[in-house]
């Protein structure tokens, strides 16, 4: 499977140049600018705190039909098989909260989100990976696509997220599920997210193929591909 050649409906996609490279301001969902303020704790290395999550993608907010939407687990399973789930079949999956900050890769961030959603463990857990898998493909609408470890996949952090403050996601910010790796660069965890793919050698994503990193661990500064060099066992 191709993945990563389509347009990117996540955090940080504002055009065809970098992450960082942001026309204009910054708004939230009623369209008012948001301003940075002092953060009541320690931010990852070269952030600044928004009161609120700026609504940023690239190209239309995806319509969401029940009875199209599916999840789907494939690529180098263990059982050889690819597996899809419903949207109900998905609603009935047990569930987590999880209070974490977001952080994206231009340089803000947004603390203190309370999430919930299905714990991305569950779903690694009931169709795991191969013995040779090394990483997954997770990916989303429109061919969005980014590369991530399977430690990461499986943090008791990262979520398939429904819900943020206790309301459902909205149409803007990932409805109906956005993955959230609470300590990666927000690049890794897509709105409007549709699944994975098991791969026995690295793939990069949308972002990777364009010279960012395959990690992007936002605490060590990992935005960029030339870092994966520098740093030996990671990437």
């Amino acid at each position: 499977m191709s993945r990563g050649t389509g347009e990117p409906p996540e955090e940080g996609r504002t055009g065809a140049g970098r992450p960082e490279d942001q026309p204009g301001p910054l708004v939230g969902a009623s369209g008012a600018p948001l301003t940075a303020y002092v953060a009541p704790r320690t931010l990852p290395p070269g952030q600044q705190a928004l009161p609120d999550l700026p609504v940023m993608h690239y190209g239309r907010v995806p319509r969401f039909r029940p009875e199209r939407w599916s999840l789907v687990v494939e690529g180098a399973t263990r059982d050889g098989e690819r597996h899809q789930l419903d949207y109900e079949e998905f609603g009935g999956l047990p569930r987590a909260r999880v209070r974490s900050d977001l952080h994206c890769a231009a340089r803000w961030s947004v603390l203190d989100n309370e999430w919930e959603g299905v714990p991305a463990r569950e779903l690694v857990e009931r169709h795991p990976p191969a013995d040779d898998v090394v990483a997954a493909l997770v990916y989303a609408e429109y061919g969005y696509s980014a590369t991530v470890r399977i430690e990461d996949l499986t943090s008791p952090r990262t979520l398939l997220a429904t819900h943020r403050g206790g309301q459902p996601l909205t149409p803007e910010h990932g409805f109906p599920v956005r993955l959230v790796l609470p300590h990666l660069y927000s690049w890794k965890g897509p709105k409007w997210f549709r699944g994975w793919e098991y791969l026995t050698e690295v793939k990069r994503g949308f972002w990777e193929e364009r010279g960012y990193h395959a990690v992007g661990d936002c605490w060590r500064q990992e935005r960029y591909a030339y870092q994966e060099d520098e740093a030996p066992g990671r990437g």
